[in-house]
């Protein structure tokens, strides 16, 4: 199977695990995968990796953009002729739509992360149009999506997936990170965008007398949430560490990793701090409520609310066993590669496409 993996960038979010993580185990089963994306220190970890990765202007959207990313796959679609595009959200879909229609149409798969409340109408247009199948990473998404009027038939769930991640000893950590070997340590992972509300979680670290909290991620709430820091006195206690390529290290120093989001599909951060064994504290928003159990889930957009979840876990090491086991039964049962490969393959078979089935386009576009 010949197959494109269009997503818009490669660098540290969950959409972007996935796209590396899939390719991988598909290229280790012998298919031909190029991912054609913009910038990211993810795309250099795949060309290492020997996938093939066709750089396109993604990241920022326009039609002007949008136009030179078609051409360029445009291209490259000639010389490959792939037999499937897989697209990650709407500008990958549409980049990989109009970037192979020279070339037999061969059908387009589309898995949308999660959107804005305000994306989804236009999200939906845009899917039903280009894409032949659409796949939501969580059952929260795939509702939103329907409500926005696609079609219930053209929308399967596969979940986000994790490998479970090999982890250094926690003091070495610890000792890397200049960290104390007795003091609780929270982590998260997240673009420093609004919606991952990184500012209610230092509210919440505030009202703690000691601890360090790892800040992992960059994006235009930086400046703020480092003012945020100086202001409240936490210069000692929150570390804003920027965009990280050593996520398992920081993993393996923590005590509790955090979700502080308002929206999310399914993080990708909340499963991989399941599968290293680390308690989550997380916003029941989304497809974060299907970790009931295996999480603390908080009420959003409280600093009371994510406070108490924390307390819940740093300051009871059994309830904090018991996350880590459900967590880590939850990522075997449903969250793992193995299984989302599986789905995948499957409804690349539905589309005329992969193992058994032979090279072919499948279906034409939707309507």
């Amino acid at each position: 199977m010949r197959l494109l993996m269009s997503i818009a960038e490669m660098g540290s979010g969950g959409a972007e695990t996935l796209v590396a993580d899939l390719a991988a185990s598909l290229v280790a089963d012998g298919h031909r995968v190029c991912v054609a994306s913009d910038v990211g220190w993810r795309a250099r970890r795949l060309e290492e990796a020997g996938i093939d990765h066709l750089r396109v202007p993604m990241r920022v959207p326009g039609t002007r953009r949008l136009a030179t990313a078609s051409a360029k796959v445009a291209r490259w679609s000639v010389r490959a002729r792939p037999d499937l595009v897989h697209a990650h959200n709407v500008r990958a879909t549409l980049t990989g739509r109009l970037g192979t229609l020279a070339t037999g149409r061969p059908p387009v798969l589309s898995t949308v992360h999660g959107l804005a409340p305000g994306d989804y109408a236009p999200a939906v247009r845009v899917l039903q149009r280009w894409s032949d199948l659409v796949v939501a990473v969580s059952g929260s998404v795939a509702a939103d999506l329907v409500l926005h009027g696609l079609p219930e038939e053209r929308v399967r769930v596969v979940p986000n997936a994790v490998p479970v991640p090999v982890l250094p000893s926690r003091a070495a950590a610890r000792l890397s990170l200049g960290l104390a070997r007795d003091e609780q340590v929270a982590l998260c992972v997240a673009r420093l965008v609004p919606p991952k509300r990184q500012d209610l979680l230092v509210g919440a670290w505030a009202r703690r007398r000691s601890g360090t909290l790892l800040v992992v991620g960059d994006g235009p709430e930086r400046e703020r949430l480092d003012r945020l820091v100086g202001r409240l006195g936490l210069r000692d206690r929150v570390r804003l560490l920027g965009t990280r390529s050593d996520v398992p290290a920081l993993l393996a120093a923590s005590d509790v990793a955090v979700v502080a989001s308002d929206r999310e599909g399914l993080s990708m951060a909340a499963l991989e701090s399941l599968a290293a064994g680390v308690p989550l504290v997380a916003s029941n928003v989304g497809g974060l409520g299907e970790l009931a159990g295996a999480a603390e889930l908080v009420d959003p957009g409280e600093v009371e609310a994510l406070h108490d979840g924390l307390v819940a876990v740093l300051d009871d090491p059994a309830r904090a066993r018991r996350l880590v086991e459900r967590g880590r039964e939850l990522v075997a049962q449903r969250y793992s590669v193995a299984a989302m490969r599986a789905d995948y393959l499957r409804l690349y078979a539905d589309l005329g496409v992969g193992p058994g089935v032979g090279p072919g386009v499948g279906p034409g576009a939707g309507s």
